[in-house]
């Protein structure tokens, strides 16, 4: 059980299998006579109050002093219940970030915060990559809509101006951000015409790789993994390839309003108000 999710549920199942079996036993105590059925009944039941207290102090004992045989490979693999913990960790312990998603909906309702409040609490800047989908390629955003139609858990929702939209949000996310707090993060924002099912999350210590459904398990990669390096390359090839967003007039890392960045597009007057409506919107993932 080397998943946090799964040593938090063996921990809380075996304190309330114990409280609840406490309970009962004082209960017969108190409200039955001293027969010997009910004197069998209680014994059971101390027998699964000892056993538990023995497990749970034996799990505890092997958990602080041996190391988990199956630890390096469940390094690998995150279950989805543990995604967003890894990926909040990670934000909150580094001065760069990367990002490749197509509209980062979970990035910037979650990650992006975490992100600016340990810039704030460590007096550290960050420097933020993100890589988006090209919202200004119809097909591209049509494709994508359409693969998220068919096989999205939140499938009715994906059109090709809700692709649109939910770029332009996190870009909106991410221009509030630069603009409030200038000084402590600065962000490189490429537009990419590649689609791909993974995500890639991380920094220059640890990348974690998803994908779109979030039941799906995670991968982890830290920086000693073979892997890494494959997925580091993934990640600054796609960059490199990408539009890179061109700084703003007044010096920031990003244009200060949609209207400069985008430079009199047709976009804002049919995607415009939802996407400023949608940059505050929750998470919708299951993280």
């Amino acid at each position: 059980m080397s998943s946090p999710y799964q040593r938090k549920f063996f921990l809380f199942s075996s304190i309330l299998i114990i409280i609840v079996s406490c309970f009962i036993v004082w209960i017969l105590y108190w409200f039955t006579l001293d027969t010997r059925g009910w004197n069998l009944l209680i014994s059971v039941l101390v027998s699964i109050v000892t056993s538990a207290i023995f497990s749970l102090g034996s799990a505890l004992y092997l958990a602080f002093f041996f190391e988990d045989p199956f630890e390096l490979a469940s390094a690998q693999e995150l279950l989805p219940q543990d995604v967003g913990q890894a990926l909040r960790q990670i934000a909150e312990n580094t001065a760069d970030y990367k990002l490749f998603v197509r509209t980062g909906r979970h990035f910037r309702a979650e990650i992006l915060p975490v992100l600016v409040n340990s810039a704030i609490k460590s007096r550290r800047p960050v420097q933020i990559e993100v890589v988006l989908l090209n919202f200004r390629n119809d097909a591209l955003c049509e494709k994508y809509a359409a693969y998220r139609k068919s096989t999205s858990f939140d499938a009715k929702v994906w059109t090709k101006e809700y692709v649109q939209q939910e770029v332009l949000a996190t870009i909106l996310r991410l221009i509030d951000t630069v603009v409030t707090h200038s000084s402590l993060v600065k962000v490189d924002l490429y537009l990419s015409d590649r689609l791909s099912i993974f995500r890639i999350d991380g920094s220059s210590d640890e990348l974690i790789v998803t994908r779109e459904d979030p039941k799906d398990t995670a991968s982890r990669y830290r920086r000693d993994d073979r892997a890494y390096s494959a997925f580091l390359t993934e990640f600054n090839w796609t960059r490199d390839d990408a539009i890179k967003v061109r700084p703003g007039s007044n010096g920031l890392s990003l244009p200060t309003t949609l209207e400069e960045m985008l430079d009199g597009s047709s976009l804002l007057a049919t995607v415009g108000a939802g996407a400023a409506k949608a940059k505050t919107a929750p998470s919708p993932y299951a993280r």
